[in-house]
């Protein structure tokens, strides 16, 4: 009973979800607590608990854990230096690049931030960074910059000498880089809604999860009042699920999990590009968003996702002229498909593979047509069909790993991401 009403009252000050983290975890930070109180039992604590402001942030203090290191999961950070140097440097009249890190624990993620830019050319009068955590001595340790080798795991980042100096405690990080980041204690379910600045990039990795839905509803909210449209977000792998899909759209970058934010400015009616269709994840896509197309003189709609079924090709192709059938090819498949005339294009496409029933790159196509459509079922087979034709399909595999992990399948996710980098590794062997 006093257990449950602990979580109860994290739940209402930091939003945890108890189920998360396990009520044996909370039970054991309980009563490491009132050991250090010297109090008899955990009722006299949990009565001490609601009566101490500092007794609470203590607790939190045990439950909140700071696993994180410099450059985790390399892929964000290789995203983050191609964006800036073949977009954002690109633009005219830019401002300063807003970058903001939630939560930044004990400070690598936020100074790895520093330091890619750094190392992306940018001076460090063109970016700004702030960085907000929930813990006191988290961001103790991060003001001071000093880290053990446990912040620097594997080989993603191997430039360790040039930004730090090893002293006795550890590694030091040079005041410079530690002078790139603002640092502010804040607890998420308000500090976000207290900012006012605008941000280009948003780092929100390992939190979401974490939370209660209704808190992760309202964390996301204040993300997005507070990412500028076109702006980044940068969330972990188990967050995914989590992003609100009519407002995000993947960047569609292996193992990166960024989405751009939506631009309110964009036209709603306008057709869906065939290579717009590479880059959005299946759950934004609907029929709805396919815009109505003159056809012969009559105006033609995107069907209703239950009137597109998957059906033998050869049936398919029963109203297609022998002319259409003869000379068909993919390249006319995607300009009906560019051109919002998805059904006619679903057929074609299974007319094209009657005769070319090898093709791993119509079944990839097919399978991006099923998937924009939701079919998520037909899609699926499609990919599986392509990467069986070509086992090196990057398209097919990246299309199946991040089909898999939107609904929800994180192992089959994982294991096809596994065979992706084996091949990505191959191909730069081979270069």
């Amino acid at each position: 009973m006093v257990l449950s009403a602990i979580a109860t009252l994290l739940s209402k000050t930091i939003g945890l979800d108890p189920d998360t983290i396990g009520s044996n975890r909370i039970a054991r930070a309980a009563e490491n607590r009132r050991v250090a109180c010297k109090l008899p039992d955990l009722k006299s604590y949990w009565a001490r608990l609601q009566t101490s402001a500092l007794e609470l942030d203590e607790l939190i203090e045990l439950l909140v854990v700071p696993e994180t290191w410099f450059f985790r999961d390399g892929k964000p950070f290789d995203y983050l230096k191609t964006y800036v140097t073949s977009e954002w440097l690109q633009s005219p009249n830019r401002n300063p690049l807003q970058l903001l890190s939630v939560p930044s624990s004990t400070g690598e993620e936020p100074y790895s931030l520093a330091i890619a830019l750094l190392e992306a050319g940018l001076h460090p009068k063109q970016f700004a960074i702030d960085a907000i955590d929930i813990s006191h001595r988290s961001l103790a340790k991060a003001k001071r910059g000093v880290y053990t080798k446990n912040s620097f795991r594997g080989d993603v980042w191997t430039g360790r000498e040039r930004y730090f100096q090893q002293t006795a405690e550890g590694y030091e990080l040079c005041q410079p880089v530690r002078g790139l980041v603002n640092f502010q204690q804040g607890n998420v379910m308000t500090s976000l809604t207290l900012i006012q600045k605008k941000y280009d990039i948003i780092f929100c990795r390992n939190l979401l999860i974490y939370l209660k839905s209704e808190v992760c509803s309202q964390v996301l909210a204040a993300i997005d009042r507070l990412l500028i449209p076109g702006g980044l977000l940068f969330v972990g792998a188990s967050d995914t699920g989590k992003i609100v899909a009519d407002q995000y759209v993947s960047v569609r970058q292996p193992f990166t999990f960024a989405y751009r934010k939506s631009k309110p400015s964009l036209p709603k009616q306008a057709p869906l590009n065939i290579t717009q269709l590479r880059q959005v994840p299946s759950q934004l896509i609907t029929p709805q968003t396919i815009a109505k197309q003159s056809l012969g003189g009559k105006i033609y709609s995107a069907p209703d996702t239950q009137q597109i079924k998957e059906s033998d090709p050869s049936a398919s192709s029963k109203d297609l002229s022998p002319e259409a059938t003869s000379s068909l090819d993919l390249q006319t498949v995607k300009k009906l498909a560019d051109d919002g005339r998805s059904a006619e294009a679903i057929a074609l496409c299974n007319s094209y593979l009657v005769h070319h029933p090898t093709s791993a790159a119509a079944y990839t196509l097919l399978g991006e047509l099923y998937q924009a459509h939701q079919q998520n079922v037909q899609a699926e087979r499609c990919f599986q069909r392509a990467i069986y034709l070509e086992p090196t399909s990057y398209e097919a595999l990246v299309h199946l790993a991040l089909l898999k992990e939107n609904q929800g399948d994180k192992v089959g996710a994982k294991i096809i991401q596994q065979r992706i980098q084996r091949l990505q590794h191959s191909l730069r062997t081979e270069a």
